[in-house]
């Protein structure tokens, strides 16, 4: 039996590894098209413009159709004015239509119609006969909706969570929804029951099973998970990161643990939240780095650090950036025109106008030069020589040749 159950796993996974496909968008001269690694055309479409946070857009007459990075494995579409979803294959999953619709989610995405908004699901099937005010894409099976001046929460098949409403309300975001009544702000779950009682002047969303709330002008936070509640006695709190959350007090800065307890004096004019295990901090012309039991691992008289990733932090020093370790030792000295953080085990610096990409040891291992570059994403970066884009991998290997106008970060298509 134990044979036959590690036979289907392996078959499952063998089938999901096959059905998984490695994808990038890239333009020639004139078009955008989903091309994979092998540079071979997923589908035949082809688009003036892909809409995605790596590219500004800008409305201009010549682009008149667009598409989408993909979404829940479904590429949205604008063509000529109407609106629709590609599949993996290039299919419609039903006849584009003119109303804008948004970013197919859980099934449904936000439909705006003449006088208000509605959801379409994957059939192309409005959801609600309620004409409705805002909408909200759906998160934990409900969509923030307004109804009437009154926010609900809906589900996929149009009805409300409560037939009670709320003045305000936020999406829900772990099994848990901020929602507002006239006494206040509260949560609630998915079943519509209140877990905190709707009292408080304002809350910050969930972070690590807590939130931060503001009483009579002064912020404490939940410990939802343990069920119990902080003094309100900050001027400010930010969400718990690493199990620590910045607050501010007569004007300075430090950390609390979820205890409550103050773990790094309020005294710093300036400080980054934690970032595996480590934050900045900054007084006068003196920048310290801590860890989460407060203790001082470096002090520095740098011009920035940044954040810890992949075990290093960026400084700069002198206008020129170089990388410190998380044990506050040099490991990249600050000769470098510009820098980023490292990502998948490789920092992109520039020197000389040129972009190239250091190991944790400094070393440009690849030994390549590039005229612009962008962070190692899924195994693969951006890169561009000339005026023409491409794709390496971690080893330094180019997988795609630059020979294309602009070139997206590689995805995956399921």
């Amino acid at each position: 039996m134990r044979r036959i159950y590690t036979l289907i796993c392996t078959l499952f996974l063998i089938n999901n590894l096959y059905s998984q496909q490695l994808a990038t968008f890239a333009r020639t001269d004139k078009k955008w098209m989903l091309i994979n690694l092998e540079q071979e055309k997923i589908f035949n479409h082809e688009f003036d413009f892909i809409y995605s946070p790596q590219f500004e857009y800008f409305a201009q007459p010549n682009i008149k159709s667009i598409i989408h990075l993909p979404s829940g494995n479904y590429f949205k579409i604008h063509v000529s004015g109407r609106y629709g979803y590609l599949d993996r294959n290039g299919n419609f999953l039903f006849p584009p239509i003119n109303n804008k619709i948004g970013d197919l989610k859980n099934g449904h995405a936000i439909l705006e119609e003449k006088i208000g908004f509605n959801y379409i699901n994957k059939d192309g099937k409005r959801i609600t006969d309620k004409r409705l005010l805002n909408a909200n894409d759906f998160s934990n099976n409900y969509a923030l909706v307004q109804y009437k001046s009154t926010w609900y929460f809906m589900d996929s098949i149009g009805r409300f969570l409560s037939s009670k409403g709320y003045k305000k309300a936020n999406s829900f975001e772990k099994g848990f929804a901020r929602v507002k009544e006239k006494s206040g702000w509260g949560v609630i779950n998915t079943k519509g029951e209140y877990i905190i009682e709707p009292k408080y002047q304002h809350l910050n969303e969930i972070s690590e099973n807590t939130m931060a709330f503001l009483e009579y002008g002064f912020w404490g936070f939940i410990n939802i998970k343990e069920d119990t509640i902080s003094n309100a006695k900050f001027d400010r709190i930010r969400n718990f990161k690493n199990g620590m959350a910045a607050v501010k007090e007569r004007r300075k800065w430090g950390f609390i643990n979820k205890n409550g307890e103050l773990i790094v004096e309020c005294k710093y004019d300036k400080i980054r939240d934690f970032s595996e295990g480590f934050a900045v901090l900054f007084e006068d012309d003196v920048i310290e780095i801590v860890d989460t039991i407060g203790k001082i691992i470096g002090s520095y008289n740098y011009d920035d650090i940044r954040k810890c990733k992949e075990g290093a932090l960026r400084f700069q020093k002198d206008d020129l950036w170089g990388f410190l370790k998380n044990d506050g030792s040099l490991i990249i000295d600050p000769k470098y025109w510009d820098s980023e953080d490292f990502s998948e085990g490789y920092a992109r610096v520039m020197e000389n106008y040129k972009w190239f990409f250091l190991n944790k040891e400094g070393i440009n291992e690849f030994n390549m030069y590039f005229d612009e570059a962008k962070d190692f994403h899924k195994g693969f970066a951006r890169i561009k020589i000339g005026e023409k884009w491409g794709l390496i991998n971690t080893n330094g290997e180019f997988v795609i040749q630059p020979r294309y106008r602009n070139i997206s970060n590689v995805f995956t298509i399921e």
